[in-house]
């Protein structure tokens, strides 16, 4: 019973909460050790909220999910787990989250609430309509990102905050492509609302949130104001490696057909994987390198 309800937490999603550190590390504390350590309690705190998000979700979607080739073996779906005993153990874990992002900060703690009222929300509404129900998942991301950057009093880019969103859009129209190709005619059957989409309608979507993501970083890396908090105007440097990301996602998308599962394609991707770690390397280098020391000092 404990390894399927850690299932239904769907662990590996919690890559997505990693976008909490990413005001950690561009307002240079990542080797702050208090503010590295909030960072990570609220990428716990937060992680477990949405992991109980999961599981209402699951819920709600059990007759959908069991209509679907890979959803069928979710523990609910497949009727492994008890739902009775699985809201349960959610109401167990969903207050001490509440409380542990409380204590942590009160505004982190509220937008952990909003985060976990919006998905609501999209369960019961937001999914079922057009175009939106892709957007609500990108407005999520924008939380998360905001969320990790309030928890230590810092600001976030509103270029950096643009270029989440619209990877994020990316990432979800690209899902909604993956799940028409797999299902194809039986995809209205499984998710009602994938009968308004159509595979030429989100390639041309992803083709415009592509560009509007590297426009978006691009912009991020060329912006005064970020040459001026970093203290590096070498942020540029950083863009072919993204460039090579978003490329490799098209090419897992339509060569590797793994759109479908996001989080899965990124996680089994080495090029993905190794291109975020030379990307991570390369920005903490200007950052904190020497070269870093040769630049004129900002005021």
């Amino acid at each position: 019973m404990i390894y399927l309800y850690i299932k239904l937490m769907r662990i590996p999603q919690w890559i997505k909460n990693i976008i909490l550190f990413a005001g950690l590390i561009f307002s240079k504390r990542i080797f702050d050790v208090p503010s590295f350590t909030k960072v990570c309690l609220a990428f716990l705190f937060f992680s477990l909220v949405a992991s109980c998000q999961y599981v209402f979700n699951d819920f709600l979607d059990q007759k959908e999910d069991a209509k679907h080739p890979e959803k069928k073996h979710r523990p609910l779906a497949s009727g492994d787990l008890d739902s009775g005993i699985a809201l349960a153990i959610t109401g167990v874990i969903l207050p001490i989250a509440l409380i542990g992002s409380y204590k942590l900060s009160p505004v982190f703690f509220y937008l952990t609430i909003f985060y976990l009222l919006f998905n609501m929300l999209y369960s019961k509404v937001l999914k079922h309509i057009v175009i939106l129900d892709v957007m609500s998942i990108s407005i999520g991301f924008v939380l998360r990102a905001i969320a990790g950057a309030v928890v230590i009093g810092v600001e976030f880019s509103h270029w950096l905050l643009l270029c989440t969103f619209m990877l994020a859009l990316f990432w979800g129209f690209s899902k909604r492509r993956g799940e028409i190709n797999i299902l194809k005619t039986d995809a209205g059957k499984h998710r009602k609302i994938l009968e308004e989409y159509s595979i030429e309608f989100l390639d041309l979507m992803m083709a415009v949130v592509a560009t509007l993501t590297l426009v978006s970083y691009v912009m991020y890396t060329v912006s005064p104001d970020t040459a001026k908090s970093l203290g590096t105007p070498y942020m540029v440097y950083t863009v072919p490696i993204v460039v090579y990301a978003i490329f490799r996602s098209l090419y897992i998308i339509y060569i590797k057909n793994m759109g479908h599962n996001p989080t899965r394609a990124i996680l089994t991707d080495v090029s993905v994987l190794v291109s975020g770690v030379i990307w991570l390397v390369l920005i903490l280098f200007l950052m904190f390198g020497n070269i870093s020391s040769h630049l004129p000092v900002y005021q």
